[in-house]
């Protein structure tokens, strides 16, 4: 069976950053997303990111599913409920808890939350992991990839790394 993975903004951003978005959909993953987050990556003016996005999703590579009404005012409750969270990253948690999917995050707010409620959650350490593990780079690539994305990432110095 497939897995099924919900990314979050800063997945995509990472994996742009170091040329290795291709990598994540070539992975024998189902990708989900949600619409929330293609909103803040058009408003974080990443138009590079959104179009390739916007190409996977064409391909069907990535799907981006619509909430219903009632799901986003469930979702807007269970936000209320996360301090610190924002709008974006509780969209992609509230998704892949509903569905029992995976959730791909690097905010360390957000995956100790969803740990708490027993959902599968990973960060980019575990997806470039999965990636060197499908053959796509070497562990030493890989690790300089990490090394890369500290020294560029202080959100991720700081998280993924402690």
């Amino acid at each position: 069976m497939k897995k099924v993975v919900v990314n979050d903004i800063n997945i995509f951003i990472d994996l742009f950053r170091v040329e290795l978005l291709d990598k994540l959909f070539a992975l024998p993953w189902e990708v989900y997303t949600t619409d929330f987050v293609l909103l803040a990556i058009q408003r974080e003016k990443q138009p590079a990111l959104l179009q390739r996005l916007k190409l996977y999703i064409k391909e069907g590579k990535l799907h981006v599913p619509l909430l219903e009404p009632e799901e986003i005012i469930d979702m807007l409750r269970q936000a209320g409920m996360l301090s610190n969270i924002s709008f974006t990253d509780c969209s992609g948690r509230y998704y892949a808890k509903k569905n029992n999917f995976s959730l791909l995050t690097e905010d360390r707010r957000l995956q100790s939350l969803s740990v708490k409620d027993s959902m599968d959650v990973h960060g980019i350490v575990y997806v470039l992991g999965s990636i060197k593990e499908a053959g796509f780079i070497t562990s030493k690539e890989a690790a300089s990839i990490l090394m890369q994305l500290k020294n560029s990432n202080p959100r991720l110095a700081k998280e993924a790394f402690e």
